[in-house]
């Protein structure tokens, strides 16, 4: 995220100022994995045949497109809604994620309301990630260097997605196997050497690629087989592979008929009154269709115009009280799509509950003082400071596997 002059994040130590390492924390404790496959799937890296729905199959496998997972009928299921949010996490975001999420807004089951933050280095408050986790929201990888990506090559991607997983790992206190997917900066993909990446690094997903189709929009698919649908941002991948999920950013329109992939992309319109109507006929798309995952991506810029705000909180309050409607994160979304549920257990969804073993909150962060550049950069977080400040190929983690170049077992 490029900060206009006078509104970069100032960091105030809440302790005394450090620069040096003081313990391990052996980040590879909870190693990066994908589901285990039940059935027999294509040659990795191979070129992508046809999806044939006889062959690719759940939990494993999705094809993608408009049908519902498990063969239900729209009334059946519920509405997953995904909110995420993409770059840094730091004091300037603070106080609207508290509005959204520290409001006593929560899923049908009591569980509070959780999104996916994909998140950025530069500028990051990695004690403010460290909450974000900890109050159940999931955490993904943004890159380092948040820079275009089509022409990397896999081992940059690599150091870019990868090493930035491990960064929010050994600084954000989130574990590497709760880092499983991704978003391109700019959605930028870069074809066959990033899902290659993706694959060999052992990441579950990406969300990534705009979807024009979208009467009805399509489900989240596997890249085990050919694209069904155009590719609208080249170059997308070509070739197999397997396990590696696709959660399609599907176009939304504004209310002059105009396409965008993201929600603050879109022709904003002038009033908080147009703003809910904009947000609402996007929703009602999905909701009266097939009920594939409706997505609000958002960079948390957009929200500094108040009636933008206040359009989509009038929204969020409506939706939140609709019993059908499920705000989750992107990997809820995917467990939902492997294992779908009806309207009647969701309830008891595994994947939706909240009762389970959180990370600790950061409550007395340190400042690391680190040399960057040309300057001095100051890094919030509540681990171990590191060296050096945190940069591709020099992550500044002892056991990194990205900075060493060694692959995923």
């Amino acid at each position: 995220m490029k900060l206009p002059r006078g509104t970069r994040p100032t960091l105030k130590p809440s302790t005394a100022i450090v620069s040096k390492a003081s313990e391990f924390v052996d980040i590879y404790r909870y190693p990066p994995r994908r589901p285990q496959n039940i059935y027999a799937t294509p040659t990795p890296d191979k070129s992508a045949a046809k999806c044939r729905k006889d062959v690719c199959l759940l939990p494993d496998c999705n094809c993608g497109g408009k049908d519902i997972p498990g063969g239900y009928n729209a009334e059946e299921i519920p509405q997953l809604v995904l909110l995420t949010f993409d770059d840094s996490v730091n004091d300037l975001n603070k106080g609207l994620y508290a509005e959204l999420f520290e409001r006593g807004r929560v899923n049908p089951n009591g569980c509070p309301i959780s999104a996916t933050f994909y998140v950025s280095h530069e500028w990051t408050d990695y004690s403010q990630v460290q909450n974000l986790y900890a109050n159940g929201h999931e955490i993904a990888s943004h890159s380092i260097t948040h820079s275009f990506g089509e022409q990397f090559s896999q081992k940059k991607w690599n150091k870019e997605i990868a090493g930035q997983r491990e960064i929010l790992a050994a600084y954000g206190g989130v574990r590497l196997e709760d880092v499983r997917g991704m978003r391109a900066p700019f959605l930028a993909v870069g074809g066959n050497k990033m899902f290659k990446m993706l694959y060999d690094s052992n990441f579950t997903y990406d969300s990534s690629m705009p979807i024009y189709e979208n009467r009805p929009p399509s489900w989240p698919y596997t890249l085990d087989y050919k694209l069904f649908h155009d590719c609208m941002i080249p170059p997308c991948p070509t070739k197999s592979y397997p396990g590696v999920w696709e959660v399609p950013m599907v176009m939304w329109q504004d209310l002059n008929g105009g396409r965008c992939s993201m929600g603050d992309a879109c022709s904003n319109p002038p009033t908080a009154d147009g703003v809910y109507k904009m947000l609402i006929k996007n929703f009602e798309r999905h909701f009266t269709t097939n009920r594939a995952p409706f997505g609000l991506y958002y960079h948390a810029a957009w929200f500094t115009h108040e009636h933008h705000k206040e359009g989509f909180i009038a929204f969020l309050d409506t939706i939140v009280n609709m019993p059908e409607v499920w705000l989750v994160t992107t990997w809820q979304a995917i467990e939902y799509t492997r294992n779908p549920q009806p309207l009647s257990t969701v309830n008891n969804f595994p994947p939706f509950q909240c009762n389970v073993e959180k990370a600790k909150k950061c409550n007395n962060p340190k400042v690391c003082n680190l040399w960057h550049k040309s300057g001095v950069r100051y890094m919030r977080t509540c681990q171990p400071c590191p060296e050096v400040y945190p940069w591709t190929g020099k992550t500044g983690v002892k056991n990194s596997r990205v900075d060493n170049e060694i692959t995923e077992e």
